[in-house]
Order: C-alpha cells, then sequence, then structure tokens
C-alpha cells in the first residue's frame, strides 16, 4: 500500500479543484492507449469479411492468453489459488466470455462508431452496479448523468449512420457495456491478482466461452486468406489485447482511477473518425448530438470530479482503483 501510494504520489500533481493531473509520461501513454485502442471496432468488423463473428472473437482471445500466459512463464508470475483464482475466472466470464459473446454478435449489424459511444457507458454503469452491490452510494450527478446519457442513445438511434440499425443488436452492445461494468464491481470482492495473470485466466476463460458458443451455432472455423483479415486480425492481438492493456496498467498505476476512465470517453471520438475514413460509415448530425449527450452524461455522472469536504481524504485514488483495476480495455 505505502510503495502504491508513492507511485501515485510521485505521478500526479494536485490541481486546483483538488484533483490530480498526469505527469507528461502517463500522459503520454494515454493518448497512446487511445489511439491504439480507437480503431478495435472497426477492426473486428473487418474480421466479420471472413470470420464468423463467435470464431472471430475465440480465436483472438485464445492468441492473446497464449501471450499472456508466455509472459507469466518468463517473469515467472505464479497462478493465482483459491479465491484469488476463483475471482478471476469470474472476472474473465463477465468481462470476456459474456460481453464479448453479446459484441460479437451485437456487432454483426452495428456500426462500429455507435458501438464505441454505448461502450463509454462502462463507468456510468459501474457507478449504479456498485450501488446494487452496497458499494457506493448513489448521487442525484449519477441519476442526472444517466438520464443525459439516456436521451443521448435515444437521439442516436434516430441516425446514426446511412443503414438501418437493429434495435436487439443495439441493446446486446449495451448488454455488453453491463457485463464489463459488473465484472469489475465484482473483481472488487475477490484478492486481488498479478494483472498480467487475471489477464492470462480471464482470457483463456473467455475464448472458451466464446468458442462454445461458436460450435453451438455451427460456424466454421476458417483460416483467414484475405490480407486485410489479417491485418485486422493483427491488429487486434497486438494493439489491442496487448499493448493497449499494457498501457491501461501502467497508467493506472501512476494516475487515478476516474482519471484512467476518461478513456472510455475519450476513445469513441477517435473511433468515429477511423470508421468513417476505413470503413465509410456516414456520421449523421443526429449522431453526432446523441453522442455528445452520451458522453456528457457518462462525464457528468460518473468522470467529473468532486471537491473533496473538509475532513475527507483528498487522495481516494487506491480504493477507487481497486473497482477497475482489473477492467479490460474495449
Amino acid at each position: 500500500m505505502a510503495t502504491e501510494q508513492k507511485i501515485i504520489e510521485s505521478a500526479v500533481v494536485p490541481s486546483k479543484a483538488g484533483t490530480v493531473v498526469p505527469d507528461r509520461v502517463t500522459l503520454l501513454a494515454f493518448m497512446l492507449m487511445i489511439l491504439a485502442g480507437g480503431g478495435a471496432s472497426v477492426a473486428i468488423r473487418f474480421t466479420y469479411v471472413e470470420l464468423p463473428p463467435f470464431w472471430s472473437g475465440a480465436a483472438r482471445f485464445l492468441v492473446g492468453a497464449l501471450m499472456f500466459w508466455s509472459i507469466m512463464l518468463l517473469r515467472k508470475i505464479k497462478v493465482p489459488k483459491g479465491k484469488a483464482f476463483v475471482g478471476a475466472v469470474l472476472f474473465g466470464a463477465l468481462s470476456v466470455g459474456g460481453a464479448f459473446i453479446l459484441v460479437a454478435w451485437g456487432l454483426v449489424k452495428t456500426p462500429a462508431s455507435l458501438y464505441q459511444v454505448l461502450m463509454a457507458l462502462v463507468p456510468l454503469l459501474t457507478l449504479f452496479l456498485a450501488y446494487v452491490h452496497g458499494l457506493e452510494s448513489i448521487s442525484k450527478r449519477g441519476i442526472l448523468g444517466s438520464l443525459l446519457a439516456l436521451a443521448g442513445i435515444a437521439i442516436a438511434l434516430g441516425g446514426a449512420t446511412g443503414v438501418e440499425l437493429s434495435v436487439p443488436h443495439v441493446f446486446a452492445i449495451i448488454a455488453a457495456a453491463g457485463f464489463m461494468a459488473e465484472a469489475g464491481v465484482v473483481a472488487k470482492k475477490f484478492p486481488r491478482n498479478h494483472p498480467i495473470a487475471t489477464s492470462a485466466i480471464s482470457m483463456t476463460v473467455g475464448s472458451i466461452m466464446l468458442g462454445s458458443v461458436s460450435l453451438f451455432t455451427g460456424e466454421k472455423w476458417v483460416i483467414p486468406s484475405q490480407l486485410e483479415t489479417w491485418i485486422a486480425f493483427g491488429y487486434l492481438i497486438l494493439f489491442v489485447n496487448l499493448v493497449t492493456f499494457l498501457l491501461y496498467l501502467f497508467i493506472l498505476e501512476r494516475w487515478t482511477a476516474s482519471g484512467t476512465s476518461y478513456g472510455f470517453v475519450v476513445i469513441p471520438l477517435v473511433t468515429v473518425v477511423v470508421a468513417a475514413t476505413l470503413a465509410d460509415e456516414q456520421i449523421t448530425w443526429n449522431f453526432a448530438l446523441g453522442g455528445l449527450f452520451v458522453l456528457s452524461g457518462v462525464f457528468f455522472g460518473a468522470l467529473l470530479p468532486s471537491k473533496p469536504r473538509q475532513g475527507d481524504c483528498e487522495d481516494t485514488s487506491i480504493e477507487s482503483m481497486e473497482i477497475v483495476h482489473q477492467r479490460l480495455p474495449c
């Protein structure tokens, strides 16, 4: 605990509003994380040209799991036992298995830009689920932020792109965001593991679940033949599964949990540009306005820092970090 506290104190500078701002190295890592992960949903949709959705996810996370197991072997990181192992398995079942089964299906008929805006709901959903689990209280600001986000979704659905949207697929994406938020909250109830060990276990569990659904639905397990598919698949493995996640952990150790969560709000801005450029998605004014409402609701309800009251501890980053420490970026 003392070591973590020293790391954070040396990496952040108090601001006049009672919050903290990152140092230059942390800010650079944050920007790289946004750029590396901004095209994830676009790349996933590109893999669907040749790969069935559930098989695409299963293969991606299987390769990612093998990479993290290799890192564990090289760094001699021990496999967690007892409740710690159960927590990692449950985390994987929620954040990778359950969430990406819904994502794999939802992205079939949901534009990448709208998907990323909906995933920005994760911090806001975390607040409500933490309240349901009795971990945190809920505020009027959180309720108002939720109403803004819901209004934004309704507006965005009225004109996200030039193609017709499937409401069930959109709700599958929202449910996936709920799974990810629930995973972060549930993880707090179990002993903390080394993040690389959690990643290896969770991706293994997720790939098994996705592979099982793929077999159940009769998908064909094919190997890509087009260069574009290999590029998209390689990007997902190297830049999303590995680079983005490691940068996320690096930032989380040097900045506050709430500050790190801003990534969920900034990434959609990058995704919109990538989707319009590479996937020819037409961004309408309805979508732009709805996306602004969603991001404003998340920022206002979940991320906007509060001024500490006199007598309160100003640095609660260690406690809040435990909720999101093991959440995988999407």
